[in-house]
């Protein structure tokens, strides 16, 4: 079993690398493609899922007993719904305090989602604890 502190690093590691590229798209979006934050905020998070689910995959949960392709189809759904709640809550804060806000609202935001994100990946996208699924998901 790969340690709880092992795991949380690597959690880290490439949550801060796939929040760094959702970040990085998101302002090239904004800044240079003159995309609206609510919109280019799709986009970035698609740039940033394929290194989420890598990262996650070989390295923080690397000890599932889920096939690449059954831990895809969980972490894709873990991170669209993590994505939902992001995009409402972004779209929340962009009406409230306008497009300038978009850095510190993307911010909090992510915040509030990694939370959830690790519990969806630890416990149902990358469990490591052995399972009697017949699915094929």
């Amino acid at each position: 079993m790969k340690s709880v502190s092992a795991q949380g690093i690597w959690f880290t590691l490439v949550g801060g690398a796939a929040a760094a590229m959702h970040f990085l798209c998101l302002v090239v979006l904004v800044q240079y493609a003159h995309f609206l934050p609510v919109l280019a905020n799709p986009l970035a998070f698609l740039c940033a899922f394929v290194i989420s689910f890598t990262g996650h995959y070989y390295l923080t949960f690397s000890l599932t007993r889920h096939t690449w392709f059954q831990a895809l189809w969980r972490w894709l759904f873990s991170s669209i719904t993590g994505f939902m709640i992001n995009q409402i809550l972004f779209m929340a804060g962009i009406r409230w305090f306008g497009n300038q806000a978009y850095w510190w609202l993307w911010f909090i935001v992510t915040l509030i989602v990694t939370v959830l994100s690790f519990i969806l990946g630890k416990f149902w996208a990358f469990n490591e604890k052995a399972h009697n699924e017949t699915s094929n998901d």
